[in-house]
């Protein structure tokens, strides 16, 4: 989903999203900012998207794999 800027990322296709995976806010002053929603940690301040997807891609859930078509609960 992509709202205000943001790419968000799920581990499913279908509403509710999971929210374990992280997501790259774009800061104003230049750069982006990587956290995850789940447990709101700050994964990095970086200066490009490539960077923070980077982080991103490091602190997947271990049994992350592709999206599901589905919901959590397909998971």
């Amino acid at each position: 989903m992509v709202s205000h800027g943001v790419l968000y990322l799920s581990r499913c296709t279908r509403w509710p999203w999971t929210n374990d995976v992280g997501t790259a806010y774009p800061l104003v002053e230049g750069g982006y900012r990587a956290r995850r929603k789940s447990d709101k940690p700050l994964l990095g301040v970086v200066d490009t998207e490539e960077e923070a997807y980077a982080l991103i891609a490091a602190s997947l859930p271990a049994d992350c794999g592709l999206a599901v078509d589905g919901t959590p609960d397909d998971l």
